[in-house]
């Protein structure tokens, strides 16, 4: 693993079974993720850019291959590890925001301390970003009662309440209308040019693409350009 790198895969293979059909999503995937670099994985639809998110968060089982998260092989780890690096160093954004619905926009961004049990100072911190994201006046407002644009910055505040190494963010435009689609992104990239965390994008969007400092171009599972 590169000194540099927060992540590194190698020869990573994902496969999938539906019916009598063998979906090969990742084909031999060799990647590190550099320290404090926005990493844009580009792709169209079917071309195994979720399949690998997942697999670099620990979210899914390679079928063969290797994935060093900070030095550490992640899937060598047992459940309680992983759960506990994922949410100590990784915040993730999903297209659908994946916000629970029964609170509001504080409880929700606050909800990662609370399960880590992290101090009171961290829990404050909540504050600062609701105003950071701009939502700080329907703070108390429930997802149902939020725009899509509005619930995607409460899922980006969510994502950075306990300052992870490495945010994920998975078709983060995908559900919006392209301006609420722009103020999300210059959202991300002021995030990440204050604090310099780590960012793994996933899109299929060339605009969306064009915020990152690095691309890598994934095409049938595999890694087919960079730059």
């Amino acid at each position: 693993m590169p000194a540099e790198a927060v992540i590194s895969v190698r020869g990573l293979v994902k496969n999938y079974s539906l019916g009598r059909t063998t979906v090969y999503a990742l084909r031999g995937i060799d990647l590190d993720v550099k320290n404090g670099e926005f990493l844009a994985i580009v792709g169209n639809s079917g071309a195994g850019k979720t399949t690998l998110l997942n697999c670099m968060a620990g979210l899914d089982e390679p079928d063969y291959g290797l994935i060093l998260f900070r030095g550490k092989n992640l899937h060598e780890m047992n459940d309680s590890e992983r759960s506990k690096a994922r949410l100590l160093d990784m915040g993730f954004i999903f297209q659908s925001y994946a916000l629970l619905p029964h609170m509001n926009a504080r409880e929700n961004v606050s909800l990662p301390a609370d399960l880590a049990g992290l101090s009171k100072s961290l829990k404050e911190r909540v504050e600062d970003l609701l105003e950071g994201v701009g939502i700080d006046k329907q703070a108390k407002q429930y997802p149902a009662q939020l725009s899509g644009g509005q619930m995607q910055r409460v899922a980006i505040a969510r994502a950075l309440t306990n300052k992870p190494k490495v945010l994920f963010a998975d078709e983060p435009t995908g559900d919006l209308d392209s301006e609420t689609g722009k103020q999300v992104m210059d959202l991300i990239k002021r995030f990440h040019e204050e604090t310099e965390t780590t960012i793994v994008v996933i899109t299929h969007d060339q605009e969306v693409a064009n915020y990152a400092t690095r691309k890598v171009i994934l095409e049938d599972g595999l890694v087919v350009g960079k730059t």
